[in-house]
């Protein structure tokens, strides 16, 4: 009231005229407040969920273990011979065909000796049909007496040399390393002129056609297995499954509780030899109702899932008979309800609330 006597001791005239004017703004300032202060909130969006209709089904139980590929056939390939490797055909990872050169070693000793094992044959040979000839034989097309014949190869020696001609016949073969079998040729290390090493293969070759997996199972998930049944091969490495089958089983448990089984699998396409993979064995359950893992949260340390009826989600317990990778068998808990034929929400459930409002997507 002082500041108002002091302004209209100065602009008498001009404050008279101004002051109808303040009060009006000081009106509508205060109005503009209330009506904003006063303003309904605006109303929440509703839930936009997924849902299914469940029904009965078939469940996959599944058993999940893990292991490596190994090939059904695969072998160290050795020089049966010591000497110097004269010569390397392949690489690592080379591909080859059965009867393919892969190595060779110097052989100039076993030429040597087998020219030497066919003249001491030829010689023998000789003198077994001069002793025949002593015995009144015209030619060995004759009809020779066994005991004759063994007589006249003991009196010229043609029984040993043959079995020397043999053998040197052998080692000039085997101064040459082929593959028994068609595949892949892996950890060569041995280069041309370095002397070859009796206790360490050459080679191992490996048919990567088709693979063994050797994978533990518990006690309690062996029985569920049988010799034929499919399997499912995921390698670690993200290449496509593949499908396989149990080809043995081994009728004991070791003392981990654990039973090995080995299944075969043929390779898809990228499978190498000690690839880590996953194994998965599913065993059909008929007559289940099954749900998606994403439809079952936890509500008050008790697994629920929510069915939806016009617009509303209702909370409902269940039990988890059975699960897989994907989805859980289950049924409606002691007290409450649940059927073939209700609809159940997927998606957008983590927060719901019982009787909460939804709209399906």
């Amino acid at each position: 009231m002082n500041q108002i006597k002091t302004i209209q001791k100065h602009f008498p005239g001009s404050f008279l005229t101004a002051l109808p004017f303040l009060v009006l703004f000081s009106c509508t300032v205060k109005s503009g407040e209330i009506n904003t202060s006063g303003s309904e909130p605006l109303p929440a969006e509703p839930n936009r969920v997924q849902t299914i209709t469940l029904a009965q089904c078939d469940f996959y139980r599944e058993i999940v273990s893990n292991g490596k590929l190994s090939a059904i056939e695969k072998a160290g390939l050795y020089f049966q011979n010591a000497g110097i490797v004269a010569a390397v055909n392949v690489r690592n990872g080379e591909t080859v065909q059965a009867g393919t050169e892969l190595a060779r070693l110097q052989n100039d000793e076993f030429l040597f000796n087998m020219k030497k094992a066919d003249v001491a044959l030829e010689k023998a040979t000789i003198d077994r049909l001069d002793a025949l000839l002593g015995m009144g034989y015209k030619s060995l097309a004759d009809s020779i007496q066994s005991d004759h014949l063994n007589i006249a190869n003991i009196r010229s020696g043609y029984t040993q040399i043959k079995i020397q001609h043999e053998e040197a016949a052998y080692q000039l073969q085997h101064s040459v390393l082929k593959a028994p079998f068609a595949g892949k040729v892996e950890g060569v290390t041995q280069k041309v002129w370095e002397k070859t090493d009796p206790g360490k293969p050459f080679c191992t070759l490996i048919n990567d056609r088709r693979f063994t997996i050797t994978f533990p199972l518990l006690e309690t998930e062996v029985h569920e297995v049988q010799r034929g049944q499919e399997i499912t091969v995921t390698p670690v490495a993200g290449l496509e499954p593949a499908t396989g089958i149990v080809a043995e089983i081994n009728p004991r448990i070791d003392e981990n509780g654990l039973a090995w089984v080995k299944a075969e699998v043929a390779n898809p396409g990228g499978y190498m030899e000690g690839m880590n993979v996953k194994v998965s064995i599913k065993k059909v359950v008929p007559n289940q109702l099954v749900v998606p893992r994403q439809a079952v949260v936890l509500r008050q340390n008790r697994e629920v899932l929510f069915r939806y009826t016009r617009g509303t989600a209702y909370w409902t317990y269940i039990n988890v008979l059975d699960e897989n990778e994907s989805q859980y068998a289950v049924t409606a808990a002691e007290g409450a309800t649940l059927a073939s034929g209700d609809t159940v929400i997927i998606s957008n459930n983590l927060n719901l609330a019982h009787d909460a409002v939804v709209e399906m997507e």
